[in-house]
C-alpha cells in the first residue's frame, strides 16, 4: 500500500484519468500506449506515475509509483514507465505543469512521424496549447537527450510532437493535460481533412496573441 505521504484521493483521481484516458480514441491498443504522471497535491516535489506496461484499466493505487523530481523511486513496488525521464524533465523545467500525458493518438503522431507541426488552424488550439505544437527532434526512449528536446520543443506551451514517438500534453493538472491531448489529435484530424482539400490556412499571429489573451478568462472562475 502506498504510504500516507500520498493522499489516496488523489491517487484514485488519478487512476479515474487514466482509466478514462485508456477507453478514449487517443489511446493505443495493446503495451505501449503512452503514459500518465501527475505532482502530489501536497508535495510538489513528489510526481505520481504509470508502471511499465500495464492495462490501466486494472491498476490500483497500490501498483502506481512515487518518485521525487531527481528520479528516485520514492515509493512503489512496480517498475515505472520509462517515459519518467522526459516527465520529470519537463516538471523540472516548468513549475505550472502538475499533469503530463503521453499518447500515441493516431493523427498528431501521423504529423510528429513526419516531423511536421500541428498548425492553429482553429482558437480551440490557441486555447488549450497556447499556438501551434511544435515537433521536438527525435530522441532515444529513456535517454536525457530526448528530455532536453522535449523541453525545448514544448517550451512555455502546452503541448509538442516528440517526432517518430508521439503526443505530450500538460495541464495544471492531470484532467486538463488529458483535454489538451484531445484538442489537439482533434485539430491533427482537421488538418489532415484540410490538407486534403487544398491549402490551409492557419491563424495570424496577432489573433493568437489576442487568444492567448482570452484564455486567461476561459472556463469558470472558483469562488
Amino acid at each position: 500500500m502506498l504510504k500516507q505521504m500520498i493522499n489516496r484521493q488523489f491517487c484514485e483521481e488519478f487512476l479515474q484519468v487514466a482509466c478514462d484516458f485508456e477507453k478514449s480514441p487517443l489511446a493505443s491498443f495493446g503495451p505501449g500506449k503512452g503514459s500518465l504522471s501527475a505532482r502530489d497535491y501536497a508535495d510538489n516535489e513528489l510526481v505520481v506515475i504509470t508502471p511499465s506496461g500495464m492495462q490501466f484499466s486494472q491498476l490500483t493505487p497500490e501498483d502506481l509509483i512515487v518518485l521525487n523530481l531527481q528520479g528516485n523511486i520514492v515509493d512503489g513496488k512496480r517498475k515505472p514507465s520509462l517515459d519518467r525521464v522526459f516527465h520529470l524533465a519537463v516538471y523540472n523545467a516548468r513549475p505550472d505543469v502538475s499533469g503530463i500525458i503521453h499518447t500515441h493518438s493516431p493523427y498528431a503522431t501521423a504529423y510528429a512521424s513526419m516531423a511536421k507541426p500541428i498548425l492553429p488552424l482553429i482558437m480551440s488550439l490557441v486555447i488549450s496549447v497556447g499556438g501551434s505544437v511544435d515537433v521536438a527532434p527525435f530522441a532515444f526512449p529513456g535517454t536525457e537527450e530526448l528530455g532536453k528536446a522535449v523541453v525545448a520543443g514544448l517550451a512555455q506551451k502546452n503541448a509538442v510532437l516528440m517526432e517518430q514517438h508521439g503526443v505530450l500534453a500538460v495541464g495544471k493538472n492531470l484532467s486538463k493535460a488529458l483535454s489538451v491531448a484531445g484538442t489537439v489529435e482533434n485539430v491533427a484530424q482537421i488538418q489532415a481533412i484540410s490538407e486534403s482539400l487544398g491549402d490551409v490556412r492557419p491563424l495570424d499571429e496577432e489573433t493568437i496573441r489576442q487568444g492567448r489573451e482570452f484564455e486567461k478568462g476561459y472556463g469558470q472562475t472558483p469562488n
